[in-house]
């Protein structure tokens, strides 16, 4: 069958753009591979740059892969299976790039992307490192791309799917029947961006982290090549600038992340032990370990073996992540890893080669690796600093063991198929109760450790001075750790304990800085990165121990919300729309909520007072929930946080009622309503059962929270003013109609003190808009000035009115509009009634606005215009007398669905832990920069 509108071209070039990628990336492996082995031989030069050639080919073709599928996603070709897979017409522009990785082939594209980025960088600046460095990154990029390849393999008895294609067409991946029509791209739409994602995070936190992800190949790149070439000193000075960069980077990604879970999602703070998370703190912790010994072997020269196994470890790790995010094995465990799409295999094979890889290399040339005969001494930097790294090492052991347990019972499960598996019920309880110990170290390391001296020579006369600092930071330290416990509910001496090491690395590396440094930034990078970790210990220890939970007012609430248990009352609030509550020293107030496309926003307004009731601080929150693609369940409630400097309040939605949750559910309890039809004039007074409303006005400009006036709307709304029987308090309730092409759209309106709601039927927009009966117009053609008269009323017509007031026209661009201005005189000239028809011209077509004098029940049209001639066609019609009637129904059995449950929490000091983690990373690209020039050949 041939397919009309099919895009096919675009495909075809990024499915070849990809094969000759994952070709080019093997010639490059092949090319630098012969190079290294020929370093020595005439032919290197040739091989180098066939490599080079090679690599920059295998680079422009992953471009030109990235670049076609951002044309396609651009223009919404929905024949391609990735494309209709992230985007839509609703799609805002900025988050194409977020669509574009928001897929599993999408974030292999962006790691590649990275990966070329730093092997271009390499090759001009590794000198004589390149063949090996280069060689070992273009295997890597061998087997990302085939990660997208899209191959199936066919070797008989054995065949298999290579790698997953971003340029697979849809009806090649999905059997369905609308693929037996022709035209079958007119009857699809795109499934767009996952509204939990469509937020600037997506933007800026990916690229950030596979920045991350991708640099750490290099430290393992060179801790390759060393081992390859046997140049075990000669590779620690080129690689430490990368690592140093790594480290930064990688760490901004994390931070990103948790920064992304504490302003846009509902996690309740900065880091959950998720899974995921873990992934990439995991390899970090590695990472730094490597740093510190990577620091040693080039001062000292020991703990070089150590530091190959940290980097080759950095980047194997960041492959088991990728693994457990892209395997599906986290999808039970983990909110927000990829689901399976058939790779695990090949993961798993990535896995195993890069083990083998830098394994086989480690093993083989092990007792080559010079180490000094000399065991460092306990009382110099080294031994310590190298205690740290093992620390390090432990904390990402005990993590990674728990973050793949789900691998574990599958594999147990396989084994065993009884086996029910082991899961971590209480994560944050469970990982804290093992790190807490691990920041205990690393803080008393931290700080202790500057005050010693590489390669100690002198102990006997260095010790002195070492413990004079060590002492006066320790005695400052507990001095403020006493205060700072007066302020940080500290209520177990571990915590205390923890506290201290904190404070203690922030003024000892100070007192580093101060005196020893003396303000040099060639040696500050390290003590600036600890005493961020220092600041971010005492922020965990403030945000987390001291965390208040405000929304509280148990003796307003008690009862009040369905299905709330004990622990809820001291957590929740809620808050009926317009009506204040009170809740630990704040007014507050649920003022209204927007929709705009997924995403419901509430207003809640806060007042502080003091003791006295007095306001002394006034401000606005903006919670927000987003809808599901369907919009019929909550996907995500984002918080709104008010900052202060030392302490933010943190206010999320935790629930909303079932009707402003399901539209569903909203339906059903709009049939179950016993609604009763009244007929209404203006100025007309109706009795229900328990109140009397009067029709105060109609217009053709009605304004609804649900509703968005879009072009050409015909809309109408009234305005009903509802009263008790027995009071003067007045309600008003604003229901209207609006139709668009062919369809009719009702939106009520609900006073809930009074549990009514009212509605305008169908009925009532033809009553407004047909006069409803059989009338006989007669035509008048008429100038300025000009009269007749018709049953005694004299009839004139004063002129035209070129931008007429008519409550039935909306003024639109582009408009040619007149009106007729009529006066009606009764026979004994005692009154005169206007009449103002209009002429309308709306895109070439003309349209006639008739106008009702309803004292006397006729109706007039204004159905030509002269402009020459400068005269009307008016016609007159005489129906019956009386104000229009329009049918408007209430119901009196509605239930209340104002409201909202709030959250809001206050994290006291969360600015420590933000401004340490930022002077973390601040320290280690500071590290990077200093070290840039200072690289070996």
């Amino acid at each position: 069958m041939e397919y009309i509108g099919e895009h096919l071209l675009p495909g075809q070039l990024g499915h070849f753009a990809i094969l000759l990628g994952f070709v080019s990336s093997l010639l490059a492996a092949v090319s630098y591979t012969m190079a290294t082995n020929r370093n020595e031989l005439p032919e290197f030069k040739g091989w180098r740059n066939i490599g080079r050639l090679a690599f920059g080919l295998h680079g422009l073709c992953i471009l030109a892969a990235i670049g076609i599928i951002f044309y396609m996603m651009a223009n919404q070709y929905y024949e391609y299976q990735y494309v209709q897979a992230h985007v839509s017409e609703e799609l805002p522009s900025q988050y194409i790039f977020s669509a574009f990785w928001e897929g599993q082939e999408g974030s292999f594209l962006l790691w590649m992307f990275w990966h070329i980025v730093l092997g271009t960088i390499l090759m001009f600046t590794a000198k004589s490192w390149e063949g090996p460095v280069m060689a070992v990154l273009s295997a890597v990029q061998l087997v990302i791309v085939s990660m997208i390849v899209g191959l199936y393999v066919d070797l008989g008895p054995i065949s298999f799917k290579l790698g997953s294609s971003p340029m697979l067409l849809l009806r090649d991946v999905v059997n369905a029947p609308i693929f037996a029509n022709a035209d079958y791209l007119s009857l699809i739409k795109g499934n767009g961006l996952n509204p939990l994602l469509q937020n600037y995070w997506m933007t800026i936190h990916p690229p950030t982290l596979f920045l991350g992800f991708a640099s750490t190949v290099v430290p393992f790149c060179f801790a390759v090549a060393g081992l390859w070439t046997g140049r075990h000193r000669e590779w620690l000075k080129p690689v430490m600038p990368w690592a140093l960069f790594t480290g930064a980077i990688l760490g901004t990604g994390i931070l990103m992340g948790g920064a992304w879970a504490y302003e846009a999602l509902s996690f309740g703070g900065y880091w959950a032990w998720d899974p995921v998370e873990n992934a990439s703190l995991v390899p970090w912790l590695i990472l730094l370990a490597g740093i510190h010994t990577n620091l040693i072997a080039n001062k000292t020269g020991y703990s070089i073996r150590s530091t190959y196994l940290f980097y080759l470890l950095t980047f194997l790790l960041i492959v088991y992540s990728t693994f457990l995010t892209r395997s599906g094995v986290l999808g039970e465990t983990s909110v927000h890893a990829f689901t399976e799409m058939g790779l695990e295999w090949q993961l798993i094979i990535f896995i195993l080669a890069s083990t083998a890889l830098g394994g086989g290399f480690l093993a083989a040339r092990w007792k080559d690796i010079p180490t000094p005969k000399k065991e460092e001494a306990s009382s110099s930097r080294e031994f310590w600093m190298f205690i740290g790294s093992l620390v390090l090492l432990f904390s990402a052991a005990l993590i990674t063991a728990s973050t793949s347990l789900p691998v574990f019972n599958k594999i147990a499960k396989f084994f065993d198929p009884e086996f029910t598996g082991r899961t971590i019920t209480e994560p944050i309880t469970h990982y804290n109760k093992y790190q807490l110990w691990i920041g205990v170290f690393i803080g008393l390391l931290s700080g202790g450790v500057q005050y010693l001296r590489f390669k100690e020579f002198n102990w006997k006369g260095h010790q002195r001075k070492f413990w004079i600092h060590t002492a006066v930071a320790s005695v400052v330290s507990v001095a403020l750790t006493a205060l700072t416990i007066q302020w940080i509910n500290a209520n177990a001496w571990q915590y205390v304990l923890l506290l201290f090491t904190g404070i203690f690395a922030v003024i000892s590396n100070l007192d580093y800085l101060i005196i020893i440094a003396r303000g040099n930034l060639k040696m500050a990078s390290s003590a600036f990165a600890h005493i961020g970790f220092g600041l971010m210990i005492v922020g965990v220890l403030a945000s987390g121990l001291n965390k208040e939970f405000i929304s509280e007012n148990r003796f307003a609430q008690e009862g009040l919300i369905e299905g709330f248990e004990e622990e809820d009352y001291n957590r929740n609030i809620l808050l009926l729309k317009g009506i204040p509550m009170f809740m630990r020293g704040y007014e507050v107030t649920y003022v209204e909520d927007t929709i705009d496309t997924y995403t419901r926003t509430f207003q809640v307004d806060y007042k502080r007072k003091n003791k006295l009731g007095e306001v002394i601080e006034e401000f606005t929150l903006y919670p927000n929930v987003l809808y599901d693609k369907s919009f019929t369940k909550i996907a995500a409630s984002n918080p709104s946080t008010k900052h202060y400097l030392h302490r933010d309040i943190f206010t999320h939605i935790a629930s909303l009622p079932k009707a402003m949750i399901d539209p569903n559910f909203a339906q059903q309890m709009e049939d179950s309503l016993n609604y009763t039809p009244y007929e209404m004039a203006i100025g007309d007074t109706i009795f229900t059962t328990k109140y009397y409303a009067i029709l105060e006005e109609t217009t053709r400009s009605p304004m609804h929270p649900d509703y968005e006036a879009k072009e050409k709307d015909i809309a109408l709304g009234v305005k009903l003013a509802v009263r008790e029987l027995n009071s003067d308090s007045v309600w008003y309730a604003e229901p209207m109609l609006a139709v668009n092409g062919t369809m009719l759209y009702g939106y009520p309106d609900q006073i809930n003190d009074l549990g009514i709601k009212v509605k305008m039927p169908q009925k009532a927009f033809e009553q407004y808009f047909d006069p409803g009966e059989d009338l006989e117009y007669q035509p008048h053609v008429m100038k300025q000035g000009d009269e007749f008269y018709l049953n005694g009323y004299k009839v004139r017509f004063k002129g035209f009115q070129p931008k007429p007031t008519h409550p039935d026209y909306i003024p639109q661009e582009g408009d040619i509009a007149v009106s007729a201005l009529l006066d009606i005189t009764t026979p004994d000239q005692r009154q005169i009634f206007e009449s103002n028809p209009v002429y309308l011209i709306r895109n070439s077509r003309p349209f006639i606005i008739q106008d009702r004098v309803d004292e006397l029940g006729w109706h007039f049209r204004f159905t030509e215009l002269d402009p020459n001639a400068q005269t009307g066609r008016i016609e007159v019609a005489i129906g019956k007398v009386g104000k229009k009637k329009l049918t408007v129904d209430i119901a009196e059995d509605a239930t209340r669905s104002d409201y909202i449950v709030l959250e809001a929490i206050v994290f006291p000091g969360i600015n420590f832990f933000w401004v340490g983690s930022i002077m973390m990373m601040l320290g280690l690209l500071l590290g990077f920069l200093f070290r840039l020039g200072r690289r070996g050949a």
